[in-house]
């Protein structure tokens, strides 16, 4: 499966995978959405930031 953030300002606001049907987020997404797409491994989440290096998922909220 292969897995997708789209970034504003370096920060993921969504992950999206291609459900193991190897599509691209251009095959369904407008070409200007499409564009805010980049690869990611499996394990980011939203809220991660990445310099075009490192992603950094963020700091886990805790219960108290």
């Amino acid at each position: 499966m292969n897995y997708y953030a789209r970034l504003i300002k370096g920060r993921v606001t969504e992950v999206w995978n291609d459900g193991g049907l190897n599509i691209t987020p251009a095959d369904v997404h407008v070409a200007e959405l499409a564009t805010k797409f980049v690869p990611c491994p499996d394990w980011v989440i939203a809220g991660a930031t990445y310099d075009g290096k490192e992603w950094v998922n963020p700091e886990p909220i805790l219960p108290t």
